[in-house]
């Protein structure tokens, strides 16, 4: 039992021996410290943190190193010696210590630009750039980094740098200075951009076109009529998939970015719409009416309010209204013929042309009007067809040809007048005009199917009349 208590406290007196130890090496650094002995302080300081564990003293011993390293890159800055500077106060770590770090990587870049090296200069103000973003050297170091960007021929970085001075420090002198250097840039950056037109990337192109208009250039109305063109073509695109939501909204983004195309937008939109009509039309005159209807439509998408598309829905609407009146009185018509009812037949057929012209219907009424003359008298009906074939051209050149005879034979000159038969078929007849002379006999004669009017020459002399 003796023996356990003797060990236990020969554990404590050597824990207690232990840390007076290590509070031992903190006294000795931080009084070094305080005699601004920084370098032998900073040992010290170290030798106490790889062995403290005491959280208050290890804060307080770090902060105290860190203002040695301070001390003594102030006293390096002093003498402006930038690089042990630089170094010390990259080791301090602390904000008093950052706001001196970026005056010593600035003046080392200005350096390296003296001694022609503008790869090292870059480095250093990348330093500052990322790491001391607060800087106040920030705009000078962007006008020194496009300048050496420019003279490289990286473009890029150059106006990634012209970027970020504008956003941040718009009003600043350098940002003010660099202007016509990155106008210089800005048509190459143009041209690019219009490279992805030329191969329909037309997304891309106005990506890049939008972020050259953000910023100030004497480019900027070129590049704003570049991107409305591009709308343009946009809106051509969305009119081959007939996707008109989206050719209205290219066109007016198109106005947006170019105010002198609004008269040139609204021209296209009004082309676009008659294109709309002229294809509904089309359905309409197939008598696809709701068809018609849903595509005149298309045209409030473009012009709300469309007053030209609104009548015609509403013709159209009194077209689909009198079509089928119309096929009803049709149809009526059509029974009344099967039952050969052909009056009844040709009065409905009449009505229902009246309300819709159609050929069919049209050929119906010339039917009917043949069948009920035929009914009449046939063959004064199959005479009267010959006799106005053409405007009468047959019995003007069979009453000019027996005008000849007379003048040549005289009362010699027999003719048989018009004369009609009846023929094999129903409807069908033939008609005749017989001319004699001493010399030379004339024998007209056609066939005539006086339900569809149709005329048949029957000899060659009957043919050559009715071509004259």
């Amino acid at each position: 039992m003796k023996i356990k208590i003797i060990m236990v406290i020969l554990i404590l007196l050597t824990v207690v021996s232990s840390h007076c130890w290590v509070n031992n090496k903190f006294n000795i650094a931080h009084q070094l410290y305080k005699k601004s002995n920084y370098v032998m302080a900073i040992k010290n300081y170290d030798d106490f943190l790889e062995t403290s564990i005491n959280g208050a003293l290890s804060t307080q011993a770090e902060l105290e190193r860190s203002d040695c390293y301070y001390q003594l890159g102030y006293k390096a800055y002093s003498k402006e010696n930038w690089l042990l500077a630089s170094r010390l106060f990259f080791l301090s770590n602390s904000e008093i210590a950052d706001s001196k770090l970026d005056d010593c990587y600035f003046q080392l870049a200005q350096q390296q630009l003296l001694e022609n090296a503008p790869t090292s200069a870059l480095e250093y103000y990348q330093k500052v750039v990322l790491y001391l973003k607060d800087s106040e050297h920030i705009p000078e170091i962007l006008f020194n980094r496009i300048l050496i960007y420019i003279e490289m021929g990286n473009k890029l970085s150059a106006f990634s740098d012209y970027n970020f001075l504008w956003e941040n420090h718009p009003d600043n002198s350098y940002t003010i200075e660099i202007q016509p250097y990155i106008d210089d840039l800005i048509p190459i950056f143009i041209n690019e951009s219009l490279v992805f037109k030329d191969s329909l990337k037309y997304d891309i192109a106005i990506n890049m076109l939008s972020m050259l208009g953000q910023y100030p250039s004497k480019f900027q109305n070129d590049i704003f009529t570049h991107i409305s063109d591009l709308y343009l073509l946009k809106a051509d695109e969305a009119l081959t998939l007939g996707e008109y939501e989206l050719i209205k909204e290219f066109l007016d983004l198109s106005v947006e970015n170019d105010e002198t195309k609004k008269e040139i937008v609204g021209e296209t939109t009004k082309n676009i719409c008659s294109q709309i009509i002229q294809d509904g039309d089309e359905l309409a005159s197939n008598f696809q009416f709701d068809e018609a209807i849903e595509i005149y439509n298309n045209c409030f998408v473009l012009i709300p309010d469309y007053s030209i598309c609104t009548n015609i829905i509403n013709k159209t609407n009194n077209k689909k209204q009198n079509y089928y009146s119309a096929l009803e009185n049709e149809n009526i018509a059509i029974q009344f013929e099967a039952e050969k009812e052909f009056a009844s037949a040709y009065s409905y057929y009449n009505k229902s042309y009246k309300l819709f012209q159609t050929d069919r219907v049209r050929k119906k009424i010339s039917l009917m009007s043949n069948i009920i003359q035929s009914e009449k008298d046939p063959k004064a009906f199959a005479e009267t067809i010959i006799k106005e074939y053409k405007k009468g051209i047959i019995p003007a050149g069979v009453s000019a040809t027996e005008s000849l005879l007379i003048a040549q034979y005289g009362d010699r000159v027999d003719s048989s007048g018009w004369k009609v038969y009846y023929s094999i078929g129903e409807f069908k007849y033939e008609v005749r005009f017989d001319l004699l002379s001493p010399e030379k006999n004339y024998y007209y004669a056609w066939r005539v199917n006086i339900k569809t009017r149709e005329i048949t020459s029957l000899n060659k002399i009957s043919d050559d009349m009715m071509k004259r």
